[in-house]
């Protein structure tokens, strides 16, 4: 089984486990982060399109999908309007989004899932402290 495959499984052990994953991934977020809350003008909108953005980015790099890295480099510009994000935040995000899956997905989670979401975690990140760079 590729990435690919297993994240895709993961994402369907969600899914059948009926749970949104938007509010317990942005409820730890700004618990860790209170002070990006106020830079949300519509929160609801802006959280569960950060959230899929997130998805998308870390699914297209498990398929070699050649939107991913401008995408990315997009999304680094967007976020400078809200002024500098560090690294550790981009970073923090991703991952709870990964452990916001696996929790969600409870029992249906498995380690093959896991390791998939993982590393394409790793390599977004790593996508995204290189856009940060400039």
């Amino acid at each position: 089984m590729d990435d690919n495959e297993a994240m895709m499984a993961g994402l369907a052990a969600v899914g059948e486990a009926g749970v949104d994953i938007v509010p317990a991934l942005f409820d730890r977020f700004f618990a860790r982060f209170p002070e990006t809350r106020e830079l949300f003008l519509s929160l609801e909108a802006a959280t569960g399109r950060m959230t899929n953005e997130t998805l998308e980015a870390m699914i297209g790099l498990a398929t070699d999908e050649y939107w991913v890295e401008t995408t990315v480099i997009n999304f680094v510009d967007l976020h400078r309007n809200y002024g500098a994000i560090p690294m550790a935040q981009y970073a923090a995000f991703i991952d709870m989004t990964v452990n916001a899956l696996a929790e969600a997905a409870g029992t249906g989670w498995s380690a093959q899932a896991g390791a998939a979401w993982r590393r394409q975690a790793e390599r977004l990140k790593a996508m995204v402290e290189e856009a940060t760079a400039f």
